[in-house]
C-alpha cells in the first residue's frame, strides 16, 4: 500500500511538473524556442559531463578528492562574496522598511516607531529579529544598520546564507546517493545557478530562508540512518525546531512539516508513525505558540483594526488577474472598519473569483500563475538589482536595457528549463524503481510549495527558497539518466560479446 501511494504521488508530481514546464514556455515573454534549445543543450551537456567525468572522480584518492572539493568550494565562496559586494543595492520596498526599523529593536527592545508595520506584515518580524541579532553583534565593532558599513555587512551576511545553502545541497547529495559523482553534480548545478549570485546581495527573507529546506532534508537523511530511539527522537525534534525557525522567517517553509508527517506515515508502521508525528508536531507547535504569546506583549496590537489586513488579503491577490498585488483589493479592504469585516469581504471575493470562471478558464488562470511563479529564470532579481548602490562593471549585465541584460536573462531562463527537464527525467525514471525516501520528501515539499503558491499572491521570488530542492531533484535526474545510459552500454557490450 505504501509503495503504491508513493508511486501514485510520483506520477502526480510528474504530471504537475509537465504542466509547469509547458506553462513556463508559454508565459516566457521572449523567444521561448531559444530558451528551450538552451535548456535541452544544457541538460545534454550536464548528463554527458556526468557520464564521462563520473568514472574519473572515482579514480582520485580520498585525500585528493577532499582537497579538490575544498578548493573549489572555497573558490566559489570567494566569488559569491565578491559578487555580492559588487551587486550591492539600495534597499527598497519591505526590505528598506525592515532595515529602517532595526534601530528601534536595538535601542528600545521593541519597534516603537515601526510597530504598526509588524502588525500589518507580521511575517517579516522574524526577519527583523534575525537582522537585529546580526547588528547587535556588529554594534560591538561600531557597525550600525543603514550605514555603508552596515549595508556591506548585511550583503556579506546574505551571501554567506547562499553559500550555506550550496554547502547543504552538496552534503544532502552525498548523503542521499552516497557517491562522489552526486556531490560533484550538486556543486556544479549550484555553481552554475546564476540566481544564487544575483540574489546574494539582498538580505531579505527570500535569500535568508534558502538554507532551511536542504537543512530539513539533511536531518531526514540522518533520521533514516539512526538506529536507536533516542537519536531518532532528537532528530525529529531538531527537524521540528528548524521548520519553526524557517517558518518564522518565511511562511512557506511550513510545507516541510506537512511533508514530513506524510512521509512518516508512508514509510513507518502506523503506531510508530503516530508517535514520531506527535514529537515532530510538538517540536514545531510549542515554539510557535511561545512565539505568538510573546508577540502579544511585544507589538502594539491595539492598532490592528485600524491598519492591519487578514491573511486572506494575499489569497485574494492570488485569485484574480495575474495573481499579483491589486490596489483595488487594498482599497476595498481599507474601506471597511475592522479585521473581521475585511476578512469576510475578502473571503467572499475569493469565492466569487474562483466560482466566476469556467473549468477551461480556471485551467488557463492556474497555468499562467504557475508560469509566472515557477518559470522565471531570474526569480525577479531585477526588481532589487535595479537600484544599485554604486556604479561598476556588473551594470552591463544586471540593468534592463544594457547590452548584457538579455544574454544573462536567456542564460537564466535556459538554465531553469534545464533544471526542469532534468527534474522531469528523474521523476519519469523513478516511476519504475521508486525514489529514495529523501527524494520523496523533496518532492513532497516542492509539491506543497506549488499548491500553496498557486493560491497565494503571484511572485517569482516566492519560489526562490524552493530552488535547492529543485537542484537536488535535478541531480537525481542526471544520475538516473547516466545509470540508464550505463545499463544500455553494458547490455550492448554483452550482446556484442555474445
Amino acid at each position: 500500500m505504501q509503495k503504491r501511494l508513493t508511486q501514485l504521488f510520483s506520477i502526480g508530481s510528474l504530471v504537475v511538473w509537465i504542466w509547469i514546464f509547458a506553462s513556463s514556455l508559454l508565459v516566457w515573454p521572449h523567444n521561448s524556442a531559444a530558451a528551450l534549445v538552451l535548456g535541452i543543450g544544457g541538460a545534454v551537456l550536464v548528463s554527458a559531463l556526468a557520464f564521462f567525468g563520473g568514472p574519473l572522480l572515482d579514480k582520485l584518492s580520498a585525500r585528493s578528492f577532499r582537497t579538490l572539493s575544498a578548493a573549489l568550494f572555497a573558490a566559489y565562496g570567494a566569488f559569491l562574496v565578491y559578487m555580492a559586494v559588487q551587486l550591492q543595492v539600495v534597499p527598497i520596498m519591505d526590505m528598506e522598511v525592515v532595515i529602517r526599523s532595526i534601530p528601534d529593536f536595538l535601542d528600545n527592545g521593541s519597534p516603537q516607531v515601526w510597530s504598526g508595520y509588524y502588525v500589518v506584515c507580521n511575517n517579516n518580524l522574524g526577519l527583523a529579529l534575525l537582522l537585529s541579532g546580526l547588528y547587535a553583534m556588529l554594534g560591538l565593532f561600531g557597525i550600525a544598520p543603514g550605514t555603508p558599513a552596515g549595508h556591506l555587512a548585511g550583503t556579506v551576511f546574505s551571501s554567506l546564507f547562499i553559500l550555506l545553502t550550496v554547502f547543504l545541497c552538496c552534503w544532502c547529495a552525498l548523503r542521499i546517493w552516497r557517491s562522489r559523482q552526486a556531490l560533484a553534480l550538486a556543486f556544479v548545478l549550484c555553481a552554475g545557478f546564476a540566481p544564487f549570485v544575483l540574489w546574494s546581495s539582498t538580505y531579505y527573507s527570500d535569500t535568508l530562508s534558502a538554507p532551511f529546506f536542504p537543512a530539513i532534508l539533511l536531518l531526514w537523511t540522518f533520521f533514516r540512518d539512526a538506529k536507536r530511539q533516542p537519536g531518532r527522537i532528537a532528530l525529529l525534534t531538531a527537524m521540528g525546531v528548524v521548520t519553526f525557525l524557517g517558518f518564522a522567517l518565511k511562511g512557506s517553509i511550513a510545507v516541510a512539516l506537512v511533508a514530513l508527517l506524510i512521509l512518516l506515515f508512508l514509510t513507518l508502521k502506523p503506531r510508530k508513525a503516530a508517535l514520531y508525528g506527535l514529537v515532530l508536531a510538538a517540536a514545531f507547535a510549542l515554539p510557535l505558540a511561545g512565539y505568538r504569546v510573546w508577540q502579544q506583549g511585544y507589538l502594539d496590537w491595539s492598532v490592528q483594526d485600524a491598519i492591519a489586513y487578514p491573511t486572506e488579503l494575499w489569497f485574494a491577490y492570488g485569485s484574480e488577474g495575474d495573481g499579483n498585488y491589486s490596489q483595488d483589493i487594498v482599497d476595498a479592504a481599507n474601506a471597511l472598519p475592522d479585521m473581521e469585516s475585511r476578512r469576510a469581504m475578502l473571503r467572499q471575493r475569493i469565492v466569487d473569483n474562483y466560482t466566476s470562471r469556467t473549468l477551461p478558464q480556471q485551467f488557463q488562470f492556474f497555468s499562467r500563475k504557475l508560469g509566472i511563479t515557477w518559470g522565471n529564470g531570474l526569480y525577479d532579481a531585477q526588481e532589487f538589482l535595479q537600484t544599485p548602490s554604486y556604479s561598476n562593471w556588473t551594470h552591463f549585465f544586471i540593468l534592463p536595457g544594457q547590452p548584457g541584460f538579455m544574454p544573462l536573462t536567456y542564460y537564466c531562463q535556459g538554465y531553469l528549463l534545464m533544471i526542469q527537464l532534468l527534474l522531469l527525467a528523474g521523476a519519469a525514471l523513478d516511476l519504475k524503481k521508486g525514489p529514495a525516501a529523501p527524494i520523496t520528501l523533496a518532492r513532497l515539499c516542492l509539491v506543497g510549495g506549488i499548491l500553496f503558491l498557486s493560491f497565494w499572491e503571484t511572485k517569482a521570488r516566492y519560489a526562490f527558497n524552493f530552488t535547492p530542492l529543485m537542484l537536488l531533484l535535478a541531480v537525481g535526474g542526471v544520475l538516473a539518466l547516466t545509470a540508464s545510459l550505463a545499463g544500455i552500454k553494458a547490455r550492448r557490450s554483452e550482446t556484442n560479446t555474445a
